[in-house]
């Protein structure tokens, strides 16, 4: 078995093994980060929708005295 490591054809297979392992750890991490990236991306929309949603509500009347206010939209 050692014998074959150091053979040419050993070299070679080793060689190859190496450069499918880098391969694949490259393809690996570059999938994980797209991943995180997506999350990423997903949790500021939800957060900006938020904010978003806050700042409208922020802006609504909400005194007391509007209440007897005429409607102008109401269909009587």
């Amino acid at each position: 078995m050692i014998a074959m490591l150091f053979s040419p054809l050993g070299r070679y297979l080793i060689i190859g093994g190496i450069v499918l392992a880098v391969i694949a750890g490259g393809y690996f991490k570059i999938r994980s980060d797209a991943q995180a990236e997506i999350k990423a991306e997903a949790q500021a929309d939800a957060l900006r929708r938020m904010q978003d949603a806050i700042l409208a509500g922020d802006t609504i009347n909400i005194n007391p005295d509007r209440l007897r206010e005429h409607d102008s939209n109401s269909r009587d």
